[in-house]
């Protein structure tokens, strides 16, 4: 038997994404979910978990926050399916980079989203392919400790 570690499970699950956002492209860009994510490695913290605001203590609500929001993976992995520009596994390798999970407080993730305006998208100028995965975090000052 095979033993498949944390990354590499991610990244086979990452490609096994892009083939079905490409099968739902191919069916009229219908029945995204982005609880997707969730669904396809329970618990998603065990693997692709990074680690928590240093604000996060005991006794403090925490939330359990998809550093790039799993909208912006969905919509960027469907805008590079439809440019046919890219592989499968090269679109993979960028879902695999950016869905990450830290745990900050809920008062830190109502910031992000609604007095950043960040809850589904990435700051301006961000760039799939180039952007900095935390962007949002460090926009909104969270540290994060591993």
């Amino acid at each position: 038997m095979n033993i498949v570690g944390k990354d590499e499970l991610v990244y086979l699950t990452s490609l096994l994404l892009v083939k079905h956002f490409k099968n739902l492209v191919g069916a009229g860009n219908i029945g995204f979910n982005s609880r997707i994510f969730q669904h396809m490695l329970h618990w998603e913290y065990e693997f692709v978990g990074i680690g928590q605001s240093v604000d996060v203590i005991d006794g403090v609500d925490v939330h359990p926050e998809h550093v790039v929001p799993c909208a912006v993976m969905i919509d960027e992995c469907r805008r590079l399916i439809e440019e046919k520009q890219l592989s499968d596994e090269e679109i993979a390798k960028f879902l695999q980079k950016h869905w990450k999970i830290v745990k900050i407080t809920k008062e830190q993730a109502r910031y992000i989203d609604f007095q950043l305006g960040y809850k589904s998208k990435m700051p301006s100028g961000w760039k799939f392919e180039t952007g900095e995965t935390l962007a949002r975090l460090t926009e909104a000052n969270i540290d994060i400790k591993s």
